[in-house]
């Protein structure tokens, strides 16, 4: 069991810790920064996914966040590869990481109860609603930690796999060495090879193509799906129209590569 105490959070409480709603952290905001705010919004639309899920490691606003996580979500990018999370955000960062996790969940499945009384109301409750995000704050208040929150909406592994608050130790990890510094060597190992038999029509950069099968493979890796599916996920995130033979071709010439990669750094 969680070895944190139980907060137990209704709204109110959750206000006076500085935990907020999506909706409630819209409303305090003023003036200007109401306008600046939709505004920014609205804009997401006419963004790259690519440069929105940048965006979302970077976000310094919790209410920007969710309005990322939704925008992502509207285009059927599953939150793990929404990218690192926004850590310097805090409880409140991860307040909302949390519910679009179960947004998430609530849309892709939408049969699944949870395994208590709270979790099985949050999934009974319209997301995004404010009953819903009433129930979502004190579920994350209740909790005190993943295997909590995994216990209390009654998640199986296979659903895990897709979220971002609620991984697997070796998910985490995995995770972790397909971003940042990890992903950089991961770019690296795969252009020394490709250096060492390149392309010879000499019409390809080497770094660059050593970074697009790098990123299609943490796709591929992260999602834990097939070729077709990777294909499919990957013309949503970039926008780039692939067959699933050609994304099969490129996971094939980097999966001996990146796996070793990933054992170097466990």
């Amino acid at each position: 069991m969680s070895t944190h105490p139980a907060i137990d959070l209704d709204t109110e409480e959750a206000a006076e810790c500085g935990l907020f709603s999506a909706p409630a952290l819209v409303a305090r905001k003023r003036g200007s920064e109401v306008e600046r705010f939709n505004a920014r919004v609205a804009a997401l639309a006419g963004r790259f996914s690519l440069d929105l899920r940048a965006s979302v490691e970077t976000c310094g606003d919790p209410a920007m966040l969710w309005a990322l996580h939704m925008e992502l979500m509207g285009r059927g990018i599953p939150p793990i590869l929404r990218g690192p999370r926004p850590w310097h955000l805090g409880a409140q960062g991860r307040l909302v990481e949390f519910a679009a996790d179960v947004a998430w969940l609530q849309t892709t499945d939408p049969g699944h109860r949870g395994r208590y009384g709270l979790g099985r109301a949050i999934f009974k409750t319209p997301w995004g609603s404010d009953g819903w995000w009433r129930l979502v704050l004190r579920q994350f208040g209740r909790s005190g930690n993943v295997r909590g929150l995994v216990l209390a909406l009654g998640l199986t592994e296979p659903q895990r796999l897709h979220l971002r608050t609620v991984q697997t130790a070796p998910r985490a990890r995995v995770f972790e060495r397909l971003h940042g510094d990890g992903f950089g060597q991961l770019v690296d190992c795969i252009e020394t090879a490709v250096r060492v038999a390149p392309d010879k029509s000499g019409r390809t950069d080497p770094r660059a193509t050593a970074v697009r099968r790098a990123q299609l493979w943490r796709v591929h890796r992260l999602l834990g799906e097939g070729p077709a599916r990777t294909a499919s996920t990957w013309s949503r995130l970039s926008g780039e129209v692939v067959e699933r033979w050609q994304v099969a071709r490129q996971l094939a010439a980097v999966k001996g590569i990146a796996l070793a990669h990933e054992r170097a750094g466990a």
